[in-house]
């Protein structure tokens, strides 16, 4: 069943938060990003500084944008039991767009917060401490799934540690992926979308090695 458009409040909440973006990306572009304040950031998205607060901790995470982290709750907790389907990379890409459903992007600020963070070594730096720590979450969470639910493999710590790390990273690489089609797609569809399809092109590439 397809998800239910989001309500009025929902929109606005969403048109909010791409407002602050887009301002604090455009004095960062016009005038370096150490010229970003919080002021101005909500002076030009017409908000308040404490309506800034309530969407972004920092000046720095508005110009950086959403951090990914895996959900909480059932959709975790099916994958760490071995679900939904048994199949490693393809339950891994199911608990994945789960995370990039909770993604509030636009195509429009893709190209902006790259000329940004190219400009800002400082910004680069916490960007990518950010995508390390996520890759971690995943290996953490793939590691207990073997562990319950490959014996073998958890009594010797060095193959489940290589295994879930390579099972990691290649879902990062899945998910770079799907940033590159979706950013680059002039078609309307979602980045959770884009996302499941590499994750279906993935499954293909390794069905057919292993053939």
């Amino acid at each position: 069943m397809p998800e239910a458009a989001p309500g009025l409040r929902e929109r606005k909440r969403r048109a909010t938060r791409l407002a602050i973006q887009q301002a604090a990306l455009r004095i960062a572009l016009d005038s370096g990003w150490s010229a970003v304040t919080v002021d101005e950031v909500a002076r030009r998205a017409d908000v308040s500084p404490r309506t800034f607060f309530n969407y972004f901790p920092s000046k720095e995470q508005a110009l950086l944008g959403d951090d990914p982290t895996l959900p909480t709750g059932p959709a975790l907790d099916t994958f760490r039991a071995g679900g939904p389907t048994g199949e490693l990379l393809a339950d891994l890409g199911t608990l994945l767009v789960h995370t990039t459903s909770e993604l509030v992007e636009e195509r429009g600020l893709l190209a902006e917060r790259q000329r940004v963070l190219r400009a800002a070594p400082e910004l680069f730096t916490r960007r990518m401490a950010s995508m390390k720590e996520f890759q971690a979450e995943i290996e953490e969470a793939v590691t207990v799934r073997l562990t319950a639910t490959e014996p073998d493999l958890a009594a010797d710590p060095d193959a489940l540690r290589r295994r879930a790390r390579l099972a990691s990273v290649t879902a990062l690489a899945a998910l770079r992926h799907a940033w590159w089609e979706w950013s680059d797609s002039a078609s309307e569809t979602e980045l959770s979308e884009e996302l499941q399809r590499s994750f279906d092109e993935l499954g293909a590439l390794v069905s057919r090695s292993l053939v």
